[in-house]
């Protein structure tokens, strides 16, 4: 598992597989200089609530893989969240499901 962190005052645990996937969606948006927001769930039954940020080139984020191998990147994943992170909801993901 490993972490993304925003604004070095917010930490998600994330599988590494997945969080690859993120930074290639962030990195492609960011190149861009568009800004999106960002939100993450948990299934109902843990108890646990939903964040949502507003990511934009200006704020600072990081990527920390547990695995030292770079996780393979899955290109229909990547154009799925990619396609969320351009609408209006912006990317959505439920951890741990």
């Amino acid at each position: 598992m490993g972490r993304f962190i925003y604004d070095s005052t917010l930490t998600v645990t994330l599988d590494d597989d997945l969080l690859g996937q993120l930074q290639a969606v962030i990195g492609a948006k960011f190149r861009l200089k568009q800004s999106f927001y960002f939100s993450w769930g948990y299934p109902a039954n843990t108890g646990e609530s939903r964040t949502m940020i507003w990511l934009t080139p200006s704020i600072s984020v990081q990527f920390h893989y547990r695995a030292s191998r770079a996780p393979a990147l899955d290109r229909d994943r990547m154009a799925t969240l990619l396609a969320e992170a351009n609408s209006p909801n912006g990317l959505v993901l439920i951890i741990g499901a």
